[in-house]
């Protein structure tokens, strides 16, 4: 792609640089002074007509890539002011939680190996608070959790529904009244919202629970 913008480039300068050169070799040969200035301006002017056009051309090639970004790029280069995590929680937010869930799947299809997402919701405030301020503390250091308001949601990368279960059981040993549920990826889904979910939790509030 480079080869061709500079091949184009030479192209299109050949005329100009000719032009100045035979003005500049002229100037110095031929009288009154009157012509020799005309000259002398012709291969300026040239000159400020060429480096114009590479100007021109190579903003035109960084407006190009610009305009080829990935569209996800952009999408978190606008969220750069977003907060990514609770700094009393130490929790994902919600935005940032399904961006890293979806390059969870990405990384997972690729290498074809499985991710497990735990979902804890509560009918009581109060315990789901405490596991709130509490779970990063639970976390090994691939692992990473969100807050989704009403429910707070474990990523567990490299890791399945078996190995993932002794987290399940730990959670609800340590603090009573919690809704837990486990899904593996890709066995119980494919996609972010069905890991999560999100059509159990529209219809009837949170998923079955995991014993």
């Amino acid at each position: 792609m480079t080869g061709k913008l500079n091949s184009r480039l030479l192209l299109a300068l050949a005329p100009g640089l000719l032009l100045g050169s035979l003005a500049i070799v002229i100037a110095d040969h031929v009288e009154p002074a009157s012509t020799r200035f005309i000259l002398q301006f012709v291969a300026i002017g040239s000159v400020a007509a060429m480096s114009w056009r590479v100007g021109a051309a190579a903003l035109g090639g960084t407006i190009t890539r610009a305009h080829g970004l990935p569209n996800r790029l952009k999408l978190v280069a606008n969220d750069h002011r977003r907060a990514t995590f609770d700094r009393e929680t130490g929790l994902h937010t919600e935005w940032y939680f399904r961006l890293r869930v979806d390059e969870e799947i990405a990384r997972a299809k690729r290498y074809r190996q499985p991710f497990s997402v735990i979902m804890v919701a509560s009918g009581q405030r109060q315990a789901l608070d405490a596991v709130r301020v509490t779970m990063k503390q639970w976390l090994r250091e691939a692992d990473y959790a969100g807050d989704l308001g009403e429910v707070l949601a474990l990523c567990l990368p490299n890791t399945d529904r078996i190995a993932a279960a002794t987290v399940v059981q730990r959670l609800t040993s340590l603090v009573e009244g919690l809704h837990v549920s486990l899904a593996e990826y890709p066995a119980d889904g494919s996609d972010l919202a069905t890991l999560l979910g999100e059509e159990d939790v529209r219809q009837h509030g949170l998923r079955s629970s995991v014993a």
